[in-house]
């Protein structure tokens, strides 16, 4: 299979957890400036982690291998919880419209690097086999960044319709994302 097509196809596999966890984020009310800080965030963790990946080898990857998927899951875990008492404080009442401004930098963090871990396992496994990681790093940096931007209009639009719902559905998509990394991680 040619180089390009396959680093694309990688790309398109991997940027699904980044659209997932947009989907999630974007319940909150964003601006486009919003949408792009965490499509650089998550694009930018992909392509980092896909390199460091490369660049470390099957060394850390046996080192942390066993505790990748508790990372993961926790994070995303504490960050779904979170959003859970958030759409509870909304359907109370207790949030203001003023209150309800986007993730902060922090969240996006968390958020962007608990669902880029695969591109660890990728990273290693392209550096293994000794192929060329540029177009990989850019095919997946890019595609994250694009499933980010996109899922969190979907997100915008959807959200706009039913409310404080989304963000409990929100919430239940991040922590449904850390029970797969963990089941995956034991497995």
């Amino acid at each position: 299979m040619n180089i390009y097509i396959e680093a694309i196809i990688l790309g398109l596999v991997l940027s699904a957890d980044s659209f997932s966890a947009a989907l999630a984020m974007g319940a909150r009310s964003h601006k486009i400036s919003d949408s792009f800080r965490f499509g650089l965030s998550s694009g930018g963790a992909e392509a980092l982690v896909t390199f460091l990946g490369a660049i470390a080898g099957a060394q850390i990857t046996a080192k942390f291998d066993h505790i990748d998927h508790w990372i993961s899951f926790i994070l995303l875990i504490v960050v779904g919880l979170h959003m859970i008492k958030e759409g509870i404080d909304e359907l109370k009442g207790l949030q203001k419209n003023a209150e309800k401004t986007f993730h902060g930098l922090f969240k996006i963090l968390i958020v962007s690097f608990a669902t880029s871990l695969d591109a660890l396992a990728v990273g290693v496994s392209l550096g293994v086999s000794q192929k060329p990681i540029v177009p990989f790093i850019l095919s997946i940096g890019l595609c994250a960044f694009l499933s980010t931007i996109i899922g969190m209009q979907v997100a915008k639009k959807a959200s706009e319709k039913i409310g404080a719902i989304f963000n409990f559905v929100g919430a239940f998509v991040l922590i449904f994302l850390g029970i797969k990394f963990l089941i995956e991680g034991l497995s």
